[in-house]
């Protein structure tokens, strides 16, 4: 009876009390000491956890058998590099691994604040680091002031306190000194000594709290990336204003509208992060009811991949897609164009476009374009020798005033291709044609002549309300128009490079290549020859490269995903 009441008061107490805290991470340790109020601030976290990831990875084990890795690994500058860093190291009584682990392998954070305008001199920056062992980094410094002591850079070591903390000030026979501390485990340095007392300062204050800048990292989506670059946008705000009072007429519209969105955005970062692939990323978020309508569109909410990807073979080397209306894309590029006294956008359009397109028929035409398009480059047919490259864009074609835009769109394309040939066929003996073929209820009107490269036929056709224009009438003809709806939200992509089969390109045909473009004047074919192998060197790591974007109600995010070959982590 006594052990089943105990039991009862142990789960009452269990549900009543708090749930214990999380004890906080290096990361949180430093940054507790970091300001808040700089406008850049370097945050590179468990670079030792990532280190041994890498080291112990799939990839690692292939690099060094690999072709470049034997270039870069045995090259002088790697040899030089190494050979470099060993006696620093050992002066200092460091190995490679005691750097990485003991010293810099937990937290290190780099602050920075750019000079003010009336003070070009008062740039101001503060390195913290977390270290595994503190004791190992306090040994370093010590190490570090004794040497250079020896060696005359350091006139002196003084021991300073405030607020009942001890501080040291590195004297140097000229210019100014440097400062540095030890606070619950974290070295701070700098060259300000306000910022090293603001260290102490913030040491002393509420610990239970959640840094100001780890909230931030954690806004932007990037508390767990490897290393991030905050951006704090207001201490920037008076350069901006700056550049805008002094702007010239033709910049004065652009820099106005970015002032606009520079204003409403609250928080940036650029982050690294690694797993099994690497991910460098751009993180944006704005404060909310702050951004201009204007920007809204394009600057928040969730994205909707383009229906075109579904059209991208998996072999494209490669493909960029999205959605956007043509109209759209005028508006924006008339909010930033020059102002008063300079022709508009539409204005230019109606200029150049109007007479081919029809003046009247311009607006409709316009407004039929978009949102789905699409741009991708396949491997060449069997034969031929340049890469197949499909455009096709979304055209509205139902009603009166889709069949009048459409039948406008086509007329204007056939009239491009008409002067192309005609300027084609002025210059050269051999002469080309513009021909069409019926494919189903689609037209497709081609340039053919014995002079164009192999399997190359520049085309275009409208197809299953697409405008489709190719250099092969066959990528036209295996094109299927998508069907159903697309759903926004997650990571929509934006672009995509296949490595691998860039490189399987270049290694076939790098010689054909060379030489009709040393043809076409761009270079020397033998100089051509050694830059295309140079690339397909390069990109013998990489599997596949894409550009994704993801978006929310208060903020968007760009990232530069990178696939290799091997795996980066087990």
């Amino acid at each position: 009876m006594l052990v089943r009441s105990a039991l009862v008061v142990a789960v009452l107490l269990g549900l009543g009390a708090p749930a214990l805290a999380a004890p906080p991470t290096p990361r949180d340790e430093a940054l507790r000491l970091a300001p808040d109020d700089f406008a850049i601030v370097l945050v590179v976290q468990n670079l030792r956890d990532h280190a041994k990831d890498v080291s112990e990875s799939p990839f690692a084990a292939w690099f060094p058998g690999s072709a470049l890795g034997k270039q870069l690994l045995n090259s002088q500058a790697f040899k030089q590099f190494t050979d470099g860093a060993t006696p620093i190291l050992g002066a200092l009584g460091l190995s490679p691994t005691d750097l990485l682990h003991n010293i810099i392998g937990d937290a290190a954070v780099f602050a920075y604040a750019p000079a003010p305008a009336n003070d070009p001199k008062g740039e101001r920056s503060v390195i913290l680091i977390r270290p595994r062992n503190p004791d190992t980094l306090a040994k370093v410094v010590g190490t570090l002031n004794d040497i250079q002591t020896k060696s005359k850079e350091l006139k002196s070591l003084g021991e300073r306190k405030h607020a009942g903390a001890v501080y040291f000030e590195r004297v140097k026979p000229e210019g100014p000194s440097d400062f540095y501390c030890f606070r619950d485990g974290v070295f701070a340095f700098s060259q300000s000594e306000a910022d090293i007392k603001a260290v102490i300062d913030r040491d002393e204050a509420a610990k239970d709290k959640v840094p100001v800048l780890v909230e931030r990292m954690t806004k932007l989506g990037v508390a767990d990336a490897a290393a991030v670059l905050l951006v704090n946008p207001r201490p920037l705000d008076a350069e901006l204003a700056a550049k805008l009072k002094n702007a010239k007429p033709n910049e004065k519209a652009f820099l106005t509208k970015f002032a606009e969105v520079w204003a409403a955005t609250d928080a940036a970062a650029v982050y690294l992060s690694v797993g099994k692939d690497a991910e460098l990323g751009v993180s944006l978020h704005f404060a909310p009811g702050k951004l201009p309508a204007t920007a809204k569109t394009w600057l928040v909410g969730e994205r909707t991949p383009s229906a075109l990807w579904g059209n991208v073979p998996d072999d494209a080397l490669l493909a960029v897609a999205g959605r956007v209306k043509a109209n759209d894309i005028i508006d924006a590029l008339t909010a930033l164009a020059p102002m008063e006294g300079n022709t508009g956008v539409r204005e230019t359009l109606e200029q150049t476009l109007g007479p081919i397109v029809g003046k009247d028929k311009l607006p409709l035409v316009l407004d039929a374009i978009g949102p789905d398009w699409a741009l991708w480059v396949t491997p060449p047919a069997k034969g031929a020798t340049l890469p197949v490259v499909v455009a096709a864009v979304k055209v509205q074609t139902d009603g009166p005033n889709g069949a009048e835009a459409s039948k406008a769109l086509v007329q204007a394309l056939e009239y491009g291709f008409q002067v192309a040939r005609i300027a084609y066929n002025v210059k050269h003996k051999d002469q080309i044609e513009l021909k069409e073929e019926k494919d189903g209820d689609a037209v497709i009107k081609s340039l053919v002549g014995d002079g164009l490269p192999g399997g190359y036929r520049p085309c275009f056709a409208l197809k299953g309300g697409y405008l489709l224009i190719s250099t092969s009438p066959d990528a036209i003809k295996s094109f299927k128009a998508p069907t159903g709806d697309v759903k926004p939200g997650g990571d929509v992509p934006l672009a995509r490079f296949n490595a691998i089969s860039a490189r399987t390109y270049l290694t076939t045909h790098a010689g054909e290549l060379a030489k009709l473009l040393g043809t076409a004047g761009v270079g020397d074919e033998k100089s051509l020859t050694e830059q295309l192998g140079m690339l397909t060197l390069v990109l013998e790591p990489i599997e596949k490269v894409e550009l994704l974007t993801r978006g929310d109600a208060n903020g968007l995010k760009l990232m530069l995903r990178v696939k290799t070959v091997k795996p980066l982590k087990k």
